[in-house]
């Protein structure tokens, strides 16, 4: 009898781990193609982050993800890799295209502590195909979505906020519906840390759909139109911790200023915050 009851605990812990880590997680695989934009880029500093393809040499993240992080200076783009067309980073297919970085083109006035202008764009060392069912540059919104619009996040982020919490190697999209910013800079949430060069996406309260780690970068797509990049608020299922994007659509025209630009930032180089 007692060797059954310590049986029993045994696979109750085990169902309570499983189920936890499920809790954790969530998040809804995604199928090829459905977010043919969406890249996860790989850097020996910051481990992963996610990107958004905004046209076919350019690829969009957030400036904390090609910055150094003790030093906060840019990285050099050669340590970088860009993969595409694949949903599944461990199990490749032919839909999958790998680059490497030439130029990092970090917003003049990032700042690391406020967030603000957190926004890079990245030129990869060979186009992507013109014709390609797994990869599509981003239509990128010119509307102000209002509160409550039902958006998507798709990326491959961890299951947990550990630090080396393995990533989730399937892309998975979750819902972020869009929180007001008012809520949003509560003093139990973000305390007026959500500046007007961003906007909030996401639960107030606790669910296991949310952004964590590896996720910073990565796009947020309303009515099929990219609308944000990630740039802090990783929750990772807690409450009061919904994600901050910055509002491309304010962004525009400095995106793609970035297209033609023929000089190359050298490595070492740092912003100019405002």
């Amino acid at each position: 009898m007692k060797q059954l009851l310590v049986l029993f605990a045994v696979l109750a812990v085990a169902f309570a781990e499983k189920d936890a880590s499920a809790r954790i997680t969530g998040g809804t695989n995604t199928a090829p193609g459905q977010f043919p934009s969406a890249v996860s880029i790989d850097s020996p500093y910051n481990l992963h982050c996610g990107g958004t393809i905004i046209n076919r040499q350019h690829v969009l993240t957030a400036a904390w993800c090609v910055m150094h992080p003790t030093t906060f200076t840019l990285i050099n783009p050669v340590w970088l890799r860009v993969i595409a067309g694949d949903v599944n980073l461990v199990s490749r297919t032919i839909r999958r295209e790998v680059r490497n970085v030439t130029h990092l083109f970090v917003h003049p006035n990032y700042n690391r502590v406020t967030s603000n202008n957190d926004l890079a764009v990245i030129r990869v060392d060979s186009s992507y195909p013109e014709f390609h069912n797994t990869i599509e540059p981003a239509l990128i919104s010119a509307v102000i979505f209002p509160d409550n619009t039902d958006c998507l996040y798709a990326g491959w982020g961890a299951d947990s906020i550990t630090v080396g919490a393995p990533l989730n190697p399937i892309q998975r999209m979750i819902p972020a519906p869009i929180v007001p910013i008012t809520q949003c800079n509560a003093a139990n949430m973000h305390a007026n840390r959500v500046l007007s060069t961003m906007f909030c996406a996401g639960f107030v309260h606790a669910i296991a759909s949310t952004v964590c780690q590896g996720n910073i970068g990565g796009g947020l797509y309303c009515n099929g139109q990219l609308a944000g990049v990630l740039t802090f608020g990783l929750s990772c299922g807690a409450a009061n911790n919904p994600g901050v994007y910055m509002d491309i659509r304010q962004y525009r025209s400095w995106i793609e200023s970035q297209f033609a630009r023929t000089d190359n930032p050298a490595p070492g180089w740092a912003p100019n915050p405002l």
